[in-house]
């Protein structure tokens, strides 16, 4: 090896560590963070973890058995099943059911991995977006100060246990850092894109819905002056790509939400409405609930951080930079009052966006998203220029203590019973909206404990032959047969037939139990039921499979095209070009 090849490896070493010490950082900082629930594990008493514990235990057994993508969930709810797979996002389950086996080799709880795993992601995610406007110290610390968000971190992660919006929050900057590369038409930057944005659709469709505007508007304000109708191009391609890569979950969902009306959820009344808005005033310390005092607080720290970090840097950006300032103040302007007291009249008057999004305080969602670029710009400035240094480095340790002050006092829920929510209702976040009319829990539980299949009324007997997610096959026979009741909860799709001939059954809920109710006629059958894979699960697949196709091909021809030699033409065009400019 020559002397100049071992001077250029010695010199790029140093370089090359340094930038890996970024990425280890976050890591570290990750680690730190979720150390409560490495040490104490889950925290039950958070209004979501139980559910996704329960989701990603009876998913991953489904899934270990051969079930690629499990929708039906046959042993949730005490065994009787349920249908929340068919619009629930399913990425925080094949998180859960892809980690069990490597947590179980080195004892350790797969939601606690999963749940560290989430966080560490956010906070990469983070450090790439915003490597794109500030070099790598200073996108290391934002990322961190990303994962520390009051919202982020003491809300979605620890009270809520809500881990599809943390997995939000997580590939939302992706999402944003693709766009930043397509709009400048970097290779490979619509294939990147559509895979981001098909990863956020099936963590957390809300959340698609609340930031759907935000990749359209950073490309518009990055692009170069000339160049913005053009920039949306690759960027609504890109859009476009990973819906249509997300297809599988995407379009059963959309099928399937006749099934679940938002509109016998409980918390969509007007007093619930008017109880998850935020307040500012003596809201804050008087609000409705613990959890509404707490949603205000961080609520109202990350809006003055944000004002902050805009009021420093604004005279020292570039034009860009305060293009860019100008977008994320308005994006926090609107979010702010949307999740404060006065927006309720829009609510009420815009009920298919209230059944939407739920709670408005999810709009804070985008507050953590609009913090990283300004922090960035704040952080930018304060290692280029030393007045008024120590005075702003003083106001934003004052911040970051009342973010620790928050994640102190979350801990405190550890103290707390485990959230409860009914006899056989294992949490189950729709529960009361796919359900029956008329069923009664403790019925249901109650019928749970006998036999899988049996005749109401009449005489006859039945014999289960198979019983599997989406199929149950059972032979009966009898003389006067009353309705047949099978153990797994009513679902508009179950449908149930006699084979061979196919003829079709009546099925209903049996109530109060709402199990399933099937009339059977008299005599020796055999009876299939079953959730079959309709048009909309066929043509979801297949949506799903001709993107992903798309995808690989366009990045193939992105990669292929970087690796071929410049044309002769192109050369010289560069050539006669390059003194001009």
């Amino acid at each position: 090896m020559t002397t100049e090849r071992v001077t250029m490896l010695q010199d790029q070493k140093p370089a090359s560590l340094r930038w890996a010490s970024y990425p280890l950082t976050i890591c570290v900082t990750a680690l730190v963070l979720s150390i409560p629930f490495f040490v104490r594990g889950p925290l039950l008493s958070a209004h979501d973890t139980r559910q996704h514990i329960h989701f990603g235990e009876h998913f991953a057994e489904q899934f270990w058995q051969g079930e690629f993508y499990p929708r039906w969930l046959l042993n949730m709810n005490h065994g009787l099943g349920s249908p929340s797979l068919f619009i629930y996002p399913p990425f925080p389950s094949y998180v859960y059911a892809l980690l069990l086996p490597v947590a179980a080799f080195i004892h350790m709880d797969a939601y606690v991995a999963g749940a560290y795993l989430c966080l560490l992601t956010s906070g990469l995610c983070a450090f790439l977006w915003i490597r794109t406007m500030a070099d790598e110290r200073v996108s290391c610390i934002v990322a961190m100060i990303y994962m520390f968000f009051p919202y982020h971190l003491t809300i979605d992660f620890f009270l809520r246990g809500a881990l599809p919006e943390c997995w939000a929050l997580a590939w939302l900057p992706l999402v944003l850092y693709f766009t930043t590369q397509a709009a400048k038409m970097r290779r490979g930057a619509v294939a990147g894109l559509a895979f981001a944005f098909a990863l956020l659709i099936v963590s957390h469709l809300i959340s698609v819905l609340i930031a759907s505007a935000l990749p359209i508007l950073l490309a518009i304000t990055v692009a170069e002056r000339g160049k913005r109708a053009r920039a949306l191009i690759p960027v609504v391609g890109g859009l476009a790509l990973g819906a249509g890569i997300s297809a599988a979950y995407l379009v059963p969902a959309l099928v399937s939400a006749k099934y679940f009306p938002v509109s016998r959820l409980d918390y969509l009344t007007d007093w619930s409405i008017r109880s998850h808005l935020l307040s500012f005033g003596m809201g804050l310390l008087t609000g409705p609930s613990v959890f509404i005092r707490a949603a205000s607080l961080a609520t109202a720290d990350m809006a003055l951080f944000i004002a902050f970090c805009a009021l420093v840097t604004w005279k020292n950006g570039s034009r860009n930079r305060q293009r860019q300032t100008l977008m994320w103040l308005a994006i926090c302007a609107v979010s702010l009052f949307f999740m404060l007291t006065p927006s309720f009249r829009f609510w009420k008057a815009l009920p298919l966006l209230t059944s939407a999004i739920q709670f408005p305080w999810r709009l804070d969602i985008l507050l953590c998203i609009a913090a990283l670029p300004l922090s960035a710009f704040l952080l930018t400035d304060l290692y280029r220029k030393t007045r008024f240094r120590v005075h702003v480095i003083a106001i934003v340790a004052l911040f970051a203590g009342t973010w620790l002050a928050g994640y102190v006092a979350c801990l405190n829920r550890y103290a707390v019973p485990p959230y409860y929510t009914g006899a056989v209702n294992e949490q189950d976040g729709w529960f009361s909206a796919w359900t029956p009319f008329g069923m009664n829990q403790a019925s249901a539980l109650q019928a749970s404990e006998g036999p899988r299949a049996r005749f109401i009324s009449g005489r006859g007997s039945v014999a289960v032959l198979s019983w599997k997610p989406r199929q149950i096959r059972m032979r009966t026979e009898c003389d006067s047969c009353g309705p047949l009741m099978i153990s797994q909860f009513y679902y508009p799709k179950w449908q149930a037939k006699l084979i061979p001939d196919g003829r079709v059954l009546d099925v209903g809920p049996a109530l109060p139990q709402g199990l399933l109710e099937v009339q059977v006629p008299p005599g020796q059958h055999q009876v299939l039921m079953e959730i079959p894979r309709q048009v909309d699960e066929e043509v979801g697949n297949s949506m799903s499979a001709l993107s992903v196709v798309a995808m690989v091909a366009i990045l193939a021809f992105s990669l292929a095209r970087a690796r071929c030699p410049p044309r002769p033409e192109d050369a010289h065009t560069e050539a006669v070009e390059t003194p001009a400019a």
